[in-house]
């Protein structure tokens, strides 16, 4: 009797060394996921307010006979487009500009040097 008593309760060592051995294969595998959604989140998030930004430059241009400013400064003042402002880019937080071209549409942020893509994200080059 008293040996069964005796007895203490609690978790072996080997337990514990499993449950903490488990939680870090479930973090090693849930955290690059989490990281890598939230990345490609911004990066569509991106994509969105650029054509958002383009719409409302097609706007302007109907509306005022003339294309707003290459730095999107005269834009960025009218309430009736932006009413809280030009948004900036979620990935970079840089902010839009127009190609300085008759097309008028936001530059970078896909095309040329020092984008960001999904091929970049992937990576983990920034």
């Amino acid at each position: 009797m008293k040996g069964i008593a005796a007895k203490s309760k609690g978790f072996t060592l080997i337990e514990v060394m499993l449950v903490v051995i488990l939680i870090s294969i479930l973090g090693a595998i849930v955290i690059p996921r989490y990281a890598m959604s939230t990345k490609k989140a911004k990066v569509q998030a991106c994509e969105i307010t650029r054509s958002i930004i383009n719409k409302q430059v097609e706007s302007f241009f109907f509306v005022e006979a003339t294309w707003p400013l290459d730095s999107l400064s005269d834009i960025r003042t009218n309430v009736n487009y932006f009413p809280d402002g030009v948004p900036t880019c979620p990935v970079d937080l840089t902010s839009y500009q127009l190609t300085p071209s008759p097309i008028k549409r936001v530059t970078g942020h896909r095309e040329g040097s020092g984008t960001h893509i999904f091929e970049r994200l992937l990576t983990g080059n920034q």
